[in-house]
């Protein structure tokens, strides 16, 4: 672990497996992408078809290193990990081991 990838884990639970009361049963982060190391999740700003702002978290793999995100580099797909209806907040992602990026 590098110390920019320390940084970015600071506060958040690296327990294997994750556990969380509203995350999907059994549900493991994927294999990250070659040259991406750390799972994201990142609350990034929206504009609603009826104009107004919202905003909706993201998944994506992060190189600390070059702070690249794997889908400026690749097409990435990462399964959402909560149960429907539950609107995660920063606590949330931090608890099973997903460091946020707000």
């Amino acid at each position: 672990m590098t110390p920019d990838d320390a940084q970015l884990y600071k506060g958040v639970n690296t327990a294997s497996p994750p556990q969380h009361e509203k995350m999907l049963l059994g549900w493991m982060p994927p294999e990250p992408p070659p040259g991406y190391r750390n799972l994201v999740a990142i609350l990034v700003p929206i504009t609603l078809e009826s104009g107004r702002r919202s905003y909706l978290w993201v998944l994506d793999y992060l190189n600390t290193e070059t702070a690249v995100f794997a889908s400026e580099d690749q097409e990435i797909e990462v399964p959402w990990p909560w149960i429907e209806g539950f609107l995660p907040q920063a606590d949330d992602w931090d608890s099973i081991g997903i460091p946020h990026m707000t």
